[in-house]
This record gives C-alpha cells, structure tokens and sequence, in this order.
C-alpha cells in the first residue's frame, strides 16, 4: 500500500497502480487508470484525471514560493492547488509547484522528460513536450503543440505560442509568436516539421504579423488568415497584452 493520508480527504478512481513508496497527502483527486511509481509525492489540492503515467522521484503540487510573505509558511490552505488532465507522461525526478493565485495546470498529452521544474501557475496546454531540465517562471504558459529543448528556461509570465520550438538552453525573455522556432533571443522561421500545409501556405502574412508584434503592434490586422490561423493568433494576443 502507498502511504496516503487524511486517506478520508482523498478521492481516488478505479484500476489505478499505486506503488507503496508513494505519498499521497490529504485532499487529492485521482481519476482512473493511473499509473503512479517509486517515491512520487503528491501534496494537497492536487487533482489528476485519467492515463497518466507518473515515473519515480516526481513531485506534484509541492508549495510555492512568491515574494509576498504569506508565502512564507508552509501552509497549503494558501495555494491553488495543480490540476493535471488526462494522458500526460512524466519522467523522472520532475517538479511541480502548486499555484498561488490560480492552480497550476497541465492538460492533456503532455510529455514532461526528467528533472523539469514547472513554476508556480504555469499552464501547460496540449501536447507539449518538455525536454530534460526545463524551467517554467511563475505564471508562463506553453500553448498546444509546442516544445521546449533541454535546460531552456522560460522567464515568468512569458508565453510559448502555438506549435513553436524553443531551442535547447534559450532563455525566453519575451513571448514567442505562434508558429515559430526561437533560438538566441528570437524567431528564426517558421517551425516547418509540425506545421499543417494551411498554415505554410500563409508563411508570408504570419512573418509580416510576427514582425508588425515585435515592433510593438499589437493590434494586428488578421483578416487575410483562416479562419483557424486567425483565431490562435488572437489567443496569443489576447493572453500577451
């Protein structure tokens, strides 16, 4: 038996592995058909639905840490908790802070490789593949099919766009366009390996677009896009005012 306790405070679904290494502190939410391994430990309010695969050492939900000293003691009744979607694979020895103004999310079909550590109110969207030693700030986001290489580290309130690559050991120190591949402090071309013909066919807007928001635009005119393409660049701009 894994070790959980307050167990009367827990919910935990159906045909879940649990190893009995595992710490499962009081008000978690476990859906079904988990599979939690060697010495993960999951503090309190954290929720995680179904077909996760949780490799040893992770740790989910562990407190955070902001300047404002109500932070300062360990007191979970002071956080928001993670919430973690469906289908999602963490590797080895991966960190993650619970929220401190809204939970920290990862959705679904994400891949987490080792020794991530995911800050504070970070979202993870969907399928978004982290690379070993990644570092996510405080309340940045990385939106759906986007990936960040090895030890790259996202400042905080920074946000990846759509289907970008950020490059191995980059620092993101301002938001990254939908679209693009991010190497040495900027955009270098559009991220050509997981992008759909609909959008390569609009290469020549997207980069104008690209080009009019680093110039301080952000008030882009979209209307020669799709309608698709249209409404992710929105997002973007909608979260990065």
């Amino acid at each position: 038996m894994s070790k959980v306790l307050h167990s009367l405070k827990n919910i935990i679904g159906k045909n879940n592995y649990i190893s009995r290494t595992a710490i499962i502190h009081e008000n978690v939410k476990i859906g079904d058909n988990n599979k939690i391994y060697n010495n993960v430990v999951i503090y309190p309010n954290t929720v995680i639905g179904d077909n996760n695969n949780i490799f040893n050492n992770n740790i989910i939900g562990e407190y955070p840490v902001q300047t404002n000293t109500k932070y300062r003691d360990y007191d979970f009744t002071k956080t928001f908790g993670t919430n973690i979607g469906n289908n999602n694979f963490f590797h080895v020895r991966n960190i993650i802070f619970a929220g401190v103004e809204r939970p920290t999310v990862i959705n679904n079909n994400n891949n987490i490789l080792a020794e991530v550590h995911i800050g504070h109110d970070t979202i993870i969207y969907n399928n978004v593949t982290l690379y070993p030693r990644v570092i996510t700030g405080g309340f940045s986001e990385c939106m759906d099919y986007s990936n960040v290489g090895g030890y790259g580290f996202i400042q905080q309130k920074k946000i990846v766009g759509k289907y970008c690559m950020v490059g191995g050991s980059q620092l993101v120190a301002k938001n990254v366009f939908p679209y693009f591949v991010y190497v040495n402090g900027k955009i270098t071309r559009l991220n050509h390996i997981k992008l759909s013909d609909d959008i390569l066919k609009n290469e020549i807007e997207i980069k104008k677009l690209a080009q009019e928001y680093y110039n301080g635009n952000r008030d882009l005119n979209l209307n020669k896009l799709p309608i698709n393409i249209k409404s992710e660049i929105k997002l973007f701009l909608k979260k990065t005012k």
